[in-house]
């Protein structure tokens, strides 16, 4: 049955966890896990019918040239495999640790590591679609006591499940100063990066104006 929760709603209803620290969880064994292959599995034949489809127009294209046509479709399989398991991953509260499994990656963050867990949205207006996406956000602190970031993108997560997983931590009632000011940082950085990149666009432009004068 398809969730009545909307991301929209988790987002608004979590935007404090931003800015405020874990102290621990509620109970053991409460767990996210993103699985595309379900997916897969719930609409296999929409898939089935879309890989014909896609095999059709690969072999007419290249139907003078069955070498090229396999390559293509091998890159399809692989880039189609790749996608399933890269979007695979496990995010468990378990009582030594936050227990994190990633594709063939795993391991265990000790919960005075975890300093918040939170639901972060991106926005993109890009070739007239607007898409937006939702990533669960592990902030943790590395050995050198630095902020990192982990991003798990949400988009085969159960909603119902991520409710229960974001709530199953205790945090600080207050926002922690020093995560106000790491989103300042953080956005200071995203807009240095668009200004390095119009600058260089820019340099670009006039050098090849200088030369065509």
């Amino acid at each position: 049955m398809k969730s009545s929760i909307k991301w929209k709603d988790i987002y608004n209803d979590n935007k404090h966890r931003r800015y405020s620290e874990i102290t621990g969880i509620k109970k053991e064994d409460v767990e996210i896990e993103s699985n595309p292959s379900k997916l897969l599995k719930e609409k296999a034949f929409w898939f089935g019918l879309a890989s014909l489809i896609i095999i059709a127009i690969i072999l007419y294209t290249f139907r003078n040239n069955l070498k090229i046509a396999l390559i293509v479709m091998g890159f399809f399989l692989f880039a189609g495999v790749s996608f399933f398991f890269f979007n695979y991953y496990k995010l468990k509260c378990t009582k030594d640790g936050l227990y994190i499994k990633f594709g063939m990656q795993q391991g265990l963050f000790k919960y005075d590591k975890i300093k918040s867990i939170y639901i972060s949205r991106f926005n993109d207006s890009s070739y007239l679609l607007s898409i937006r996406t939702y990533n669960i956000v592990i902030r943790y602190e590395d050995n050198f006591k630095r902020l990192k970031e982990l991003f798990f993108d949400a988009s085969f997560l159960n909603k119902e499940q991520v409710v229960e997983f974001l709530n199953n931590f205790e945090i600080k009632e207050a926002e922690e100063d020093k995560y106000v000011k790491y989103e300042k940082f953080k956005l200071l950085k995203k807009v240095g990066k668009i200004a390095l990149i119009v600058a260089f666009i820019v340099i670009l432009g006039l050098i090849g104006y200088t030369k065509l004068k």
